[in-house]
């Protein structure tokens, strides 16, 4: 009778081991959810980190584009008297202002006569990076500006220009009034995400 108890007692789990075996599984229950969790937040950050790269690539496209295509046309302002070059730059509290007229813009069908320059406008406002642009050479005060936001979030928009000598944020610089079209073009600006971003951008030679 003994022997036969012994062997039963021999067969189950006592009263501490169950619980230690409980506690153990919750242990590993609390640490798969806390990986399970923390997995999910990261991949929650890249995705929003290459969602900011990708828009910050596009902007990045489309202002290269612009440039790429500048005439070498003179605009004329609202009242129809010539500008001081073919791109007017000029710095604005600690921003730039940019401002040229490029080929190159898309004429849908259907639409009529429509030139393919365009003027456009490049500024930050409100911590925005915005791209305004009109569907003529030389806008009107009544002449209708589209306005795009390309970036959010940019904390500065520095535009430099190359004379062949040195650097300048004003265009025509100082020292070359009559200066036409800068060399080059170096801009920078800083998002929430990356500081210091820079673009260089070889400008089109001018026909003599």
């Amino acid at each position: 009778m003994s022997q036969r108890m012994h062997r039963s007692q021999e067969k189950g789990f006592t009263l501490v081991e169950l619980l230690i075996a409980v506690g153990i599984m919750a242990l590993l229950g609390t640490v798969g959810a806390l990986l399970l969790n923390t997995s999910l937040e990261n991949q929650a950050a890249i995705e929003t980190r290459q969602q900011a790269l990708e828009r910050v690539a596009l902007a990045l496209t489309v202002f290269r584009r612009d440039l790429e295509q500048i005439t070498p046309r003179i605009p004329r302002d609202e009242q129809g008297d010539a500008m001081a070059a073919n791109i007017v730059a000029e710095q604005v509290g600690e921003d730039s202002e940019l401002e040229f007229v490029h080929g190159g813009r898309r004429v849908l069908p259907g639409r009529g006569l429509s030139s393919t320059l365009e003027r456009v406008r490049y500024v930050r406002e409100d911590k925005e990076l915005i791209r305004y642009s009109a569907a003529v050479a030389d806008p009107a005060g009544s002449t209708t500006w589209q306005r795009q936001v390309l970036l959010n979030d940019v904390s500065d928009f520095v535009v430099e220009l190359w004379d062949g000598n040195r650097w300048s944020v004003f265009w025509p610089p100082s020292t070359q009034v009559n200066a036409t079209q800068p060399r080059s073009l170096r801009m920078t600006m800083s998002t929430g995400v990356w500081a210091d971003i820079q673009l260089n951008v070889l400008l089109p030679e001018l026909l003599q």
